[in-house]
């Protein structure tokens, strides 16, 4: 069974898309091993938990990255205008992506175990993303990846 959860919220450098959803639309999973060109994550611990569900071909521009608490994720320069990130959540707490450039937005994930998937419109510069977490305990994970994927 499909479940979407369509909402979109739009900012002055960029719109994001989220849809949660769960069957046989996910795309396949990336289980082969990290690039050693990709970017190290800095701050959260890159994620031990299995794979989000993420094209094979997708260029990784932020490495799967995990935690419990907030975290001022790494910067990454996306080589087009627009980047997908997948993100997942368990727990009571609430989940928000938080992009932290000027006049960025707040971008809520569901804490239900379904994946959501955000598409972002942005000019190729420098993306400052964050993730906040409020109101109990949570166990959150985040890979983004080049241009716009299916969703």
């Amino acid at each position: 069974m499909r479940r979407c959860l369509p909402a979109a919220v739009s900012t002055a450098a960029a719109a994001l898309l989220l849809t949660g959803c769960t069957g046989a639309d996910a795309p396949e999973r990336a289980d082969a091993p990290e690039r050693a060109d990709a970017p190290t994550p800095t701050g959260p611990s890159a994620s031990r938990q299995p794979a989000l569900a993420v094209p094979r071909a997708a260029e990784v521009l932020l490495p799967e990255t995990s935690g419990t608490a907030g975290e001022q994720l790494p910067r990454f320069t996306p080589p087009e205008e627009a980047y997908t990130l997948y993100a997942d959540c368990t727990g009571t707490s609430t989940v928000t992506i938080v992009d932290r450039s000027a006049g960025g937005g707040r971008h809520p994930v569901r804490c239900d175990g379904v994946t959501t998937v955000g598409v972002v419109h942005t000019p190729r510069e420098t993306q400052h993303l964050a993730i906040q977490v409020t109101k109990g305990p949570a166990a959150w994970r985040l890979t983004v990846v080049s241009g716009v994927q299916g969703r």
